[in-house]
């Protein structure tokens, strides 16, 4: 057996994440340089109010790292969401739980970027890639009742508000989109 050296074998892993292209967006594997960024968002309360609450370093540290390992794991994941002239501005993502079988998906943009409609634009992106996956005929996505801006995102990309749940001991919309 020959040995492959390690920057090859890890270009050879990023090359599994699939790019996709939006208008303004691209939606990339993340990189060890993106850290900084995505650690900031998990630290900020405002940021993450709706989505577990603020995350200290090690655990941001873990998840990020999660991020890319889906992709090995479930052929599914998250991305980096990076506007061209600004770099990373959030993540978004498609992926299972290990609560059930469905394609579900997510997304965070930083604060800074929001309200520019960066959010509905790779969520739909996310979304489309969804729909062609094996189990892409019903995809989901968990919003908390209290965010508006995610529940008007989840509308925009044509998800239907289906059921109020119990998710994880808080409440939240459980968003559907079926192929028809």
């Amino acid at each position: 057996m020959t040995a492959i050296p390690t920057a090859r074998r890890l270009d050879a892993l990023i090359l599994e994440v699939p790019r996709l292209a939006t208008a303004r967006l691209l939606l990339r594997e993340p990189r060890a340089d993106d850290f900084e960024r995505f650690a900031a968002n998990a630290a900020d309360p405002v940021a993450r109010q709706h989505i577990g609450g603020v995350l200290d370093r090690a655990e941001a540290w873990r998840r990020f790292h999660s991020m890319a390992g889906q992709w090995m794991m479930q052929r599914v994941g998250w991305w980096m969401v990076e506007e061209p002239s600004l770099g990373a501005i959030g993540t978004v993502g498609v992926f299972r739980r290990e609560t059930g079988p469905e394609l579900e998906i997510g997304w965070s943009i930083d604060r800074p970027f929001w309200g520019k409609g960066y959010a509905p634009e790779a969520a739909q992106a996310s979304l489309d890639f969804a729909a062609d996956l094996p189990g892409g005929e019903r995809i989901i996505a968990y919003v908390g009742v209290t965010n508006a801006a995610s529940c008007r995102v989840a509308d925009k990309i044509g998800m239907k508000r289906e059921a109020e749940v119990d998710f994880y001991a808080s409440k939240h919309w459980l968003y559907v989109r079926t192929r028809s």
